[in-house]
């Protein structure tokens, strides 16, 4: 792992312990993972510069506002896990990072704004654009907390357990709905997710359902928060390139392969997301089944009724 990378991760441990303070988030200390040593030499560069939008440069495409993948801090700097992952990606490659703001892979790459989307789905996919690899995975994920007088055997959750427990959730979210596909009734709604992790650390909720990566980010600031397990079906994130970019798709699989072998990617989620694992396909809670034409309730625009979900929203990062 090359230098920049691991300055930047140090800077972003700490620039969530700072976020959490700044946004009176109750608190502990944010463990920076164990990273390898420090290569100092700069790899070549791996693909031609006729390949890029900017010679000598990878220029990233994704949605700014998609906290807390995407995080714009208080100077207008970028930062979060989609800014990490795009990073070492460049480095890896030889390559300098740009970003642009950009709500679909369409308009940036075909445009010739960017060289790549950072956080598509399959969704994503046309004619002109195509998507590979994985970067990260959503689902609706359920949080609990374990006390002094707990033990951790406590993490343990099931299905039955959530149907005699008191959840909170944010009210009209994608993740209300999920708790209905599962058959559970939250206690008590919030109007976002802060609001639902200060009551489970008030001891008013006995666990919250939301976005796992929401969930993960803000579980890093409260003493004894776990992450238990999904009850929805898992969406993956990856990379957008223009059909037609072929040699730069090979490349940056290529540089995705290796941050996942060597470390790199789990480092970066752990920063960012804590107790929450890289992949979430065998994470399902026991005794929640899930429908097999069901899509990841985190990601829906609209509930099973047509009517329109609200997206999971930490108040802090708006």
């Amino acid at each position: 792992m090359v230098d920049g990378l691991k300055s930047r991760l140090a800077r972003a441990a700490a620039g969530v312990a700072a976020l959490a303070l700044a946004f009176g988030l109750g608190g502990c200390s944010l463990a920076t993972p164990s990273l390898d040593e420090v290569v100092d030499e700069t790899p070549a560069q791996a693909i031609a510069d006729s390949e890029l939008v900017q010679a000598g440069t990878l220029t990233v495409a994704l949605d700014t506002s998609d906290a807390p993948q995407v995080i714009t801090g208080t100077d207008g700097e970028l930062v979060g896990y989609d800014i990490d992952v795009a990073t070492a990606l460049a480095e890896n490659m030889g390559l300098k990072v740009s970003f642009v703001n950009a709500t679909s892979p369409s308009s940036a790459l075909e445009g010739g704004e960017a060289d790549i989307y950072l956080g598509a789905t399959a969704n994503d996919e046309s004619g002109d654009i195509s998507t590979e690899g994985e970067v990260l995975q959503n689902a609706t994920a359920i949080f609990g907390i374990n006390t002094g007088s707990t033990s951790a055997a406590s993490t343990t959750v099931s299905a039955s357990d959530l149907t005699s427990a008191r959840v909170g959730v944010q009210d009209g979210s994608a993740s209300q709905e999920a708790l209905a596909r599962v058959n559970v009734v939250a206690s008590s709604t919030y109007s976002n997710v802060n609001e639902c992790f200060e009551a489970l650390a008030a001891g008013e909720v006995d666990y919250v359902a939301c976005d796992a990566t929401a969930g993960g980010y803000l579980a890093r600031s409260y003493e004894g928060v776990f992450f238990a397990g999904t009850i929805s079906s898992s969406t993956s994130y990856g990379i957008a390139y223009l059909s037609s970019s072929s040699d730069l798709a090979d490349e940056v699989n290529n540089a995705l392969d290796a941050l996942a072998t060597d470390g790199t990617l789990d480092a970066i989620h752990q920063v960012w997301y804590g107790p929450v694992p890289l992949s979430l396909s065998s994470e399902v809670i026991s005794g929640v089944t899930l429908a097999t034409s069901e899509s990841a309730s985190d990601d829906e625009s609209a509930s099973s009724d047509g009517e329109p979900m609200i997206t999971e929203d930490i108040n802090s990062l708006d």
